[in-house]
């Protein structure tokens, strides 16, 4: 039989790399990064995602009694305004469901200099996640929000605009300082859910990483009330349970906006630890189209 103390605190779903896309035909694109862009929505990447076709999570979310959803960046391809609208279209639908949203920015969310320059991701998401917070992802590149249950959530952005063929992130050295300082601040008896779009860690080329890593490993280490680091970008599902080193618990979501083998979490924190189950959609047309997969189960 369940005991009190076994119940819930938060049932989280995290989704990542959704990629909404519009094509432009505009010739102003060739004065920015844009181009390429385009060039891989038209060749790959339009046939490869189908982001509307989100919204068949809804009714999944309600029967696994969700309550928080957690995106963590690339929810647009280009950083157009239009795509855009469109994520927005899908979290208001999920606010309207009575699900709490929280999203970051990927480095697609900042793809050109001049949606990086005019922060644009800014003008259509939350920059903080409640109206007490000391901190926000647009001024200060993080935000501290308490969850209840002596539970915060901490949220990055490193995400900025790069050269023609780089997707890279950047973990500024102040930004580290600011950070170090806010973690100071949170009683050593609390926890902390941290999300960021880049993984500590990269298989891919220097091109695609995190810049400074090692000073965000290092800065996460520090403070062991850290339970769990989220993320995405690499379009990869993964588990590590790297507390034996200090760290801890990485989640890759995957990408959630894929037409095939999309994957995302569903996280469930107890009081005494937390179980990561993980949902992958189906090829199969007769199936329904998210099915779990894996289930893991860590304790505190």
């Amino acid at each position: 039989m369940t005991t009190e103390t076994e119940k819930p605190l938060f049932r989280f779903a995290h989704i990542s790399d959704l990629h909404f896309s519009k094509v432009t035909w505009s010739p102003t694109q060739f004065f920015s990064k844009r181009w390429i862009g385009n060039c891989n929505l038209l060749l790959s990447r339009k046939h490869n995602f189908s982001p509307e076709r989100l919204t068949n999570l809804f009714p999944l979310f309600h029967e696994l009694k969700i309550d928080t959803v957690l995106i963590t960046g690339d929810l647009s391809s280009t950083s157009r305004k239009e795509e855009f609208t469109q994520a927005l279209e899908f979290i208001e639908g999920l606010k309207q469901e009575n699900f709490k949203v929280f999203t970051l920015p990927g480095n697609h969310d900042h793809y050109t200099k001049e949606a990086y320059r005019s922060k644009l991701f800014y003008q259509f998401f939350d920059e903080s996640y409640a109206p007490s917070s000391a901190y926000s992802l647009k001024k200060d590149k993080f935000t501290l929000t308490p969850l209840g249950h002596n539970w915060w959530l901490l949220a990055l952005d490193t995400a900025l605009a790069t050269s023609l063929l780089s997707s890279s992130g950047l973990f500024p050295a102040d930004l580290e300082a600011n950070l170090e300082k806010a973690l100071k601040e949170i009683p050593a008896d609390q926890r902390i859910l941290m999300m960021n779009h880049f993984p500590l860690f990269s298989n891919d080329s220097a091109s695609k990483e995190l810049v400074r890593a090692e000073a965000l490993q290092k800065l996460i280490e520090k403070f062991p009330q850290i339970k769990l680091y989220l993320h995405g970008h690499s379009h990869r599902h993964c588990i590590a349970d790297l507390r034996n080193s200090g760290l801890p618990i990485l989640l890759d979501s995957g990408s959630t906006g894929k037409k095939e083998r999309a994957t995302w979490n569903l996280i469930e924190i107890t009081p005494k630890g937390c179980s990561v189950e993980v949902f992958k959609n189906q090829d199969n047309p007769n199936e329904m189209p998210w099915q779990p997969v894996l289930k893991t189960h860590f304790q505190w």
